[in-house]
């Protein structure tokens, strides 16, 4: 197991761990906290999609996000099927250890090594927004992942997951009328001008 490990993963680089159709895991929402949930979505190279494995033991990483600095760990510690996978800071805890199991195809299973289960996805589904979670293994396609190195010039561009965040206090604000009052009001004095 280690030597498959060897041949995947550089110390130091970034994947995105990609499911067959394409989409990768990410940070829901790049959201900062612990947490935070991990789920499925279509890569649009941004840093909370992608990830560093980082030795935690013989043949067992953490998996790190670029963009939080969190790691993949199991919701309250649980090792029942359809755990959650979500990120919490790193701790000494087995929940947050993984070890890449390899499969066909060059893909890897993501196995947990409190649960020893692997990385699903809830439902079975594929799509945009679809839960990680651990299940035990079972063959199945959404057990699957391919590991593929995230380009240099990427690593290098600016992240621009700030500005989403500040806008959006901005439309909650425009959803709760302070917008639409100020257009009722400029249509009303538009009619009354127009007289």
């Amino acid at each position: 197991m280690p030597k498959a490990a060897q041949t995947v993963i550089r110390e130091g680089a970034y994947y995105t761990i990609a499911a067959a159709n394409g989409r990768v895991l990410e940070v829901a929402d790049f959201n900062t906290e612990n947490g935070a949930q991990v789920r499925l979505w279509s890569y649009e190279g941004q840093p909370w999609q992608q990830w560093t494995f980082e030795e935690a033991a013989d043949g067992q990483y953490r998996i790190r996000n670029r963009f939080t600095g969190k790691v993949m760990d199991l919701a309250m510690g649980g090792v029942s099927n359809g755990t959650w996978v979500h990120q919490w800071q790193a701790t000494t805890g087995a929940s947050q250890r993984w070890q890449l199991v390899p499969a066909s195809g060059g893909k890897v299973k993501l196995k947990n090594a409190l649960a020893d289960k692997v990385i699903d996805l809830a439902g079975m589904r594929m799509d945009n927004g679809a839960q990680a979670q651990i299940w035990q293994d079972v063959l199945g396609e959404n057990q699957l992942w391919r590991l593929d190195p995230v380009p240099d010039k990427l690593l290098n561009k600016d992240t621009p997951a700030p500005a989403p965040r500040a806008a959006a206090p901005k439309r909650t604000r425009t959803q709760t009328g302070s917008k639409g009052a100020a257009k009722k009001s400029g249509g009303k004095g538009g009619r009354r001008s127009s007289r």
